[in-house]
């Protein structure tokens, strides 16, 4: 195995906003959000590409709010009303228990009462919200009308990706739009910025410049398949930085890059997006839930839900099932939920994946069939086959409930 280079720091999916890498946008939209909250405005609305640049400025506008302030964020979109209910009030120190809507809501008016009381204001942020259902918007928009009616000092901040402006010109969140400032629009990175980025990540190494680590061209062609996207920007240089260690060499080219950028575009969904959280429709029907048992050797078995997007498998840390084993290649093989089902592909891995004993470059994953890679087994199952399982095994049970009782009324007969 290659020794790691002295000259690049270590491979790293660190976020982008841990640098604190603060741009004058980033800077003014900041600014803005604490301009919104002390003029009292129920709502703010942040708009920009990927989900670290709005992260970043939301994490630093929080941490410029006085101790006073109740904060409760939101970072993932919510399967339902109640279930954002739940997290708002569990955030500001309630226990929801079993509450429903209703009793969650008024816990919620309740605690922004005795905050009113006590001259303290209470901050929900909500992001990503372009994902949501249109029930939660729909109690979004009953959050903004709470305090436009009640005064309580609560200001909600909303962010989400360029498909949210749709969002915003439709029923429920149009209403919402009254009540906010003018939108923030978070820009992408400028080629400067970019380059200032890629310095701050560098800077780490024993030689800290960009210009020993980086080729002129590789940063211009980072550029150019980014476009300046935080979210993208992140996870291609520390792809950069893990193939230039697995290759021993010194210097990030443009070559490097365009082999980190094939492989982004490969495994990139799985390193933003979890399967776990995320459902789509496919011809107007929610596609069969999958999951995965995963038994790694002396290790508990692990389970993770197949629904959409990518897993990926091998020995890199960025991988979502991650393999600690010499048998196992750094990116070894991906599983893919498609129209078609669950794909399972080798990535040209040295020691090759199984299936079922089988040794598969491309396969069509079913119900109960083993993947086997190194000393890591995974067996693949559906949901619904599980609950036909139950359902078999309960119907079983009650025939032999009313055999008995067939049975038991013959010997009464008889008697």
């Amino acid at each position: 195995m290659q020794q790691p280079s002295t000259s690049l720091p270590q491979a790293s999916n660190e976020n982008f906003d841990a640098r604190e890498f603060c741009t004058p946008g980033y800077r003014n939209a900041i600014e803005r959000l604490h301009s919104s909250f002390d003029q009292s405005r129920p709502v703010q609305i942040v708009i920009g590409e990927g989900r670290l640049a709005s992260s970043f400025v939301v994490s630093r506008f929080l941490a410029g709010l006085d101790a006073d302030t109740a904060v409760a964020r939101i970072t993932r979109p919510c399967a339902d009303a109640a279930a954002l209910m739940r997290q708002i009030v569990k955030s500001v120190g309630f226990d929801p228990k079993d509450m429903g809507v209703a009793d969650l809501q008024s816990v919620l008016r309740m605690f922004l009462s005795f905050q009113k009381g006590h001259a303290r204001r209470t901050v929900i942020c909500l992001e990503q919200i372009q994902d949501s259902e249109w029930w939660v918007l729909d109690r979004i928009r009953q959050l903004v009308d709470l305090e436009v009616r009640g005064k309580f000092g609560l200001m909600l901040v909303l962010t989400g990706q360029p498909g949210l402006q749709e969002l915003l010109h439709t029923r429920p969140l149009n209403s919402v739009c009254l009540h906010a400032g003018q939108r923030i629009a978070l820009m992408p990175l400028t080629i400067e910025e970019t380059t200032e980025y890629i310095r701050r990540r560098v800077a780490g190494a024993p030689r800290a410049s960009i210009d020993q680590a980086f080729h002129f061209q590789a940063v211009t062609r980072i550029q150019e398949v980014t476009a300046g996207v935080p979210d993208t920007l992140s996870e291609l240089v520390s792809l950069c930085f893990e193939l230039a260690d697995e290759s021993g060499i010194d210097m990030i080219t443009a070559d490097v890059v365009n082999r980190a950028r094939t492989l982004q575009q490969t495994v990139a969904p799985q390193l933003t997006t979890p399967a776990e959280t995320v459902t789509v429709k496919l011809n107007g029907l929610q596609p069969r839930a999958g999951r995965l048992l995963v038994q790694m050797s002396g290790e508990q078995i692990q389970e993770m839900t197949v629904r959409h997007g990518h897993i990926l498998i091998g020995r890199s840390k960025l991988c979502d099932i991650r393999v600690a084993s010499t048998a196992v290649s750094r990116y070894h093989a991906l599983i893919s939920h498609t129209p078609e089902g669950v794909m399972l592909v080798d990535l040209g891995s040295t020691n090759g994946t199984c299936v079922d004993g089988v040794r598969i470059q491309s396969h069509c994953l079913a119900a109960g069939e083993t993947i086997t890679l190194g000393d890591c087994r995974i067996e693949y199952l559906l949901d619904d086959e599980r609950q036909a399982q139950f359902l078999l095994a309960g119907k079983r049970t009650l025939q032999n409930l009313a055999d008995n009782a067939v049975a038991a009324e013959f010997r009464d007969g008889r008697k």
